[in-house]
């Protein structure tokens, strides 16, 4: 269908660059550093929302999570919403309004005073200020907790830990017993008053309850129990209950086999409940299928499937949520959802069309307690998430707002144009994908082109933001490539037929798929066929490799991670090995030896000719870490391809520490830049490790190239020269070098410029002129400039003041003794100014985290910098001709003859 993908580009290949770029191109940190909204929990009222900001800390090595509160109604009077941050360690989540609306209960692995206990706790919060108060202090954590009423939380534990678990620990007996159903502990309900303190054992199960869901008057909870720690294969499947807390009674529910629903949610006037479950033709291998909606009915004891009327399509991967009158399902099409209103009769359900084409994108909806209302966020492969709070009312969305905006950055960043494409895959049947064009991108050249593929197979690519260490198409897009993303046969979110149609034929469509979306971009003339790469993570890295053996001088570079090549060993290494290979292998290895020979790539290796960049993190039980190892020695004992192996210690399926997310990154783009884009060898890569990452050299050859117009520093805004700016955090976007004097005279025809001193520091600045030059330059561009803070440049000077800046100790080749300070700034003031300053820049930079991010040049040298305080504006940092004592309370306060200026933009 190569005409039909071509009609689709076509409007394309004029199109403008989406998204202009307002500042420099994108680094690995403006990838990773991306902030995420999660667990919203709607109040009773429906005007405040609790949500949790998930924020990537580099120095933790970790992501940060804290809850915040958002008011639909600014309490101080405001026109739009108000949100104030409610925690602030780093471990905060699952925040849950109690039913009247007077507290906040949230999940914390915080300290807490008292007995010793270990795992998440129970906090609660007043929403009118004050410090968390510790509910509980559980000896091996909560798993789980829901409002059972305004002073009573249930919640999932297991019992504390027995005499022999004391014995083993107290005998440092650390010997497994794999699946050992004896120490299969129970995990039960208990309850906890959320001013006393008072924990009550609510069940007395054998076993392992999971999820629950109390009932809106808390007299019932349904909940899931697991009867065994065995889950390699399908035959332990949860059960599922219905416990009246009045009575103490316990009912089995869903009792038909291979029914195990989930991801409970009751009707507000608790009359009965819904749940989704797994549907597919092999339920005893629990195979990859689609999604179906139950609803449980309490006065008839009985449950039915709601039907979609969808198809065999299914509940997306956007779920479901109850709403007033009904429920609302994001139901599953392709790269996009379907969102449907299922009204709620005495025959059934009346489903009508959501008439909102943002739901068509939205993969998170959640409404409140009301049944009214609702929270969602919006984006597409091109659009960064918005995330709305506003009114459902039968199948409408109204009166919409912003709840809250996170990653201002990505504003001053250029966005790569993405399309969903489609093309005529295997079986003669459209399979359909995502495209992210070059950024700069000319219609008139073929561009090289990376395939990136998603894991599962079961998992999709939708028409959604995806931006992480395994999908970074701006990284790739700036260096001039398309970004190919395509949803193969055994994709979800296309229907039962599609998903299910490789199992006992793994590769036999996929392959197709991908190879035949290349070829129509290629005759498509977009695509340059002889500079191609693919990659990818789990069954992206195992697609990867089978591409490199079936088509082995079609790619340049590969880069697959945490990717099988034997499914032999798979079957007893994985941890569902058994469920997944007896699902797409036909069966057992002893049954059908030779087609999982014959499905594994290791016995193909010969083969691949592509240079090869192998991920995997040790502790993998998804894709066993052998897997990486059996990948790397076979091709690098033959020999036909370069190879290398990166191994990450104690990293499960995903890598979670950011440092490793980020050598994943720089190893991938470097790999790609040598074997693509044949910008480096690899003996310059050997040679890179001469240096340290925040060596200045290093940073010098890796660092984003400061703006220039005209030959001078900074930009150019409706014709006037203005300082470049570079955005270090959500909050602050500052000025990479000082004012100069070309910037500066653009605002003082009368400001001195001497020749060959264009690029020197605006200096001898008095603080009303420095504020008189931010504020022309806020009218000149129609930007929000300003002066800095003191506590910003405090702040800027501690992450990225330079190795040796343009300070007395430069001067003296030595830090000086405050006695010798004062010697030597007797002497220095002796000089001409001109003679002590240096052009911007002339210094090497600090680094920020990890080495990483945009360079910020003389931030504690050169000249001094105004900055606002709260007694006014006061000369801030070290200049050329003073220095801070690290013991003295204070600095000395730069003359004004060597003070300048820094700009802070606000967005």
């Amino acid at each position: 269908m190569r005409t039909c993908l071509f009609a689709l580009l076509a409007p394309l290949l004029v199109a403008p660059l989406y998204g202009q770029p307002t500042g420099g191109p994108w680094s690995i940190d403006d990838v990773l550093t991306q902030r995420s909204l999660t667990d919203v929990n709607i109040g009773p009222d429906g005007d405040r929302v609790l949500w949790v900001k998930e924020t990537p800390d580099p120095e933790a090595d970790a992501t940060q999570s804290d809850v915040y509160l958002t008011y639909r109604n600014d309490p101080h009077g405001g026109d739009t919403t108000a949100t104030v941050q409610l925690t602030r360690t780093g471990d905060n989540r699952a925040p849950r309004w109690s039913p009247d609306g007077e507290h906040i209960a949230f999940s914390s692995s915080r300290e807490t005073e008292g007995e010793e206990s270990s795992g998440s706790q129970l906090w609660r919060l007043d929403p009118r200020g004050g410090a968390p108060k510790a509910i509980t202090s559980v000896e091996h954590g909560v798993r789980g907790a829901r409002w059972l009423d305004d002073d009573r939380l249930l919640f999932t534990a297991r019992e504390p830990s027995t005499r022999y678990e004391e014995h083993l620990e107290a005998t440092e007996d650390d010997a497994d017993v794999i699946e050992d159903t004896t120490l299969f502990r129970p995990v039960r309900l208990f309850t906890v008053h959320v001013g006393t303190g008072e924990v009550t054992r609510v069940t007395n199960n054998d076993h392992q309850i999971g999820e629950f869901a109390p009932s809106p008057d808390g007299s019932r909870v349904v909940y899931s129990l697991d009867d065994s720690p065995i889950d390699a294969d399908a035959r332990n499947q949860p059960h599922q209950f219905l416990l009246n807390l009045d009575t103490g009674t316990t009912t089995e529910i869903f009792d038909e086999q291979y029914l195990d629903p989930s991801n409970f949610q009751w009707t507000a006037d608790g009359s009965g409940f819904y749940a989704t479950d797994g549907y597919s033709s092999d339920p005893e291998h629990e195979g990859a299928g689609i999604t179906k909606l139950y609803h449980y009915d309490l006065a008839a004891r009985d449950h039915q499937e709601v039907p979609l009327e969808w198809g065999d399509k299914g509940v997306g991967y956007g779920g479901y949520t109850v709403v007033d009158g009904g429920v609302h399902v994001q139901l599953a099409d392709g790269p996009t959802f379907e969102p449907r209103f299922y009204r709620k009769t005495s025959d059934g359900w009346a489903p009508a069309e959501v008439a909102d084409e943002r739901l068509e994108h939205t993969s998170a909806f959640t409404a409140g307690p009301d049944g009214e209302t609702v929270v969602f966020s919006h984006s597409t492969a091109d659009t960064p998430p918005s995330y709305r709070v506003g009114t459902y009312r039968d199948g409408a969305l109204q009166h919409d707002e912003t709840l809250t905006t996170l990653n201002e950055n990505l504003d001053d960043l250029p966005i790569p144009r993405a399309e969903v494409v489609r093309w005529t895959g295997a079986n003669g049947e459209t399979v359909n994908g995502i495209l992210h064009y070059p950024l700069d991108y000319d219609p008139d050249r073929a561009y090289p082109m990376m395939t990136v593929l998603h894991g599962g197979p079961s998992g999709v690519d939708l028409d959604a933001w995806s931006l992480g260490w395994t999908v970074y198409a701006p990284l790739l897009a700036q260096r001039g490539a398309f970004v190919f993303r395509p949803n193969y046969h055994g994709s979800g979110h296309h229907g039962l037929d599609f998903v299910e149609s490789i199992k006992g034929k793994y590769y036999e469509l996929e392959v197709p798929d991908i190879v035949s979306g290349i070829d129509s971009l290629a005759a498509a003339g977009v695509v340059d066929k002889d500079s191609l790469g693919v990659m990818g993570w789990s069954n992206g890295a195992i697609l990867t490799t089978q591409l490199t053996i079936e088509h082995p001088e079609l790619f340049q570079v590969a880069a697959p991670g945490a990717g099988d090549v034997n499914w032999t060993s798979d079957y007893g290494n994985c941890a569902f090995g058994v469920r997944f290979d007896r699902s797409y292998f036909k069966g057992a290895p002893w049954a059908y030896t030779e087609h999982y020979i014959e499905k594994s790539p290791l016995f193909e290796m010969p083969a691949v000719q592509t240079p090869t960049l192998i991920h995997h993190g040790t502790e993998d039980r998804a894709v066993p870490y052998e897997q990486g190892w059996e990948y790397y020695r076979a091709l690098q004992q033959i020999g036909n391809a370069p190879v290398r192996f990166l191994s990450y210690p104690g990293e499960p399926h995903g890598l979670g520490e950011l440092s490793h997310q980020r050598r994943k990154v720089a190893e991938d783009l470097k790999w790609i830049d040598t074997y693509l884009f044949g910008e480096t060898s690899m003996q310059e890569r050997v040679s890179e490790r001469l240096l340290a990452d925040d060596a200045p050299l290093s940073l010098l050859e890796t660092a984003d190239t400061p703006a220039q117009a005209d030959g001078h520093h900074g930009v150019r805004v409706n014709g006037t020269l203005v300082p470049e700016t570079v955005t270090l955090s959500d909050t602050l976007t500052v000025g990479r070098f000082e004012v100069t004097r070309a910037q500066f005279q653009a605002f003082a025809d009368d400001h001195d410029v001497p020749a060959g001193t264009a690029e020197y520091p605006a200096h001898g600045l008095s603080a009303d002129r420095a504020q008189a030059y931010v504020d022309w330059l806020s009218e000149q561009t129609g930007r929000n400039y300003r002066l800095p803070t003191a506590a910003e440049l405090a702040a800027l000077k501690a992450a990225r003041a330079g190795p040796s800046e343009n300070t007395p100790a430069y001067w003296a080749g030595f830090t000086p003794t405050p006695d010798e300070y004062r010697r030597l700034r007797a002497r220095l003031a002796q000089h001409p100014t001109e003679a002590l300053l240096m052009p911007v820049g002339s210094r090497p930079a600090g680094h920020g985290p990890n080495g990483g991010g945009p360079l910020v040049y003389d931030v504690d040298g050169n000249v001094g910098e105004w900055a606002r305080t709260a007694d006014g504006i006061e000369a801030q940092n070290a200049s050329a001709l003073t220095l801070k004592d690290p013991k003295a309370e204070t600095a000395p306060t730069p003359p004004r003859r060597v003070t300048g200026l820094r700009v802070v933009l606000d967005r």
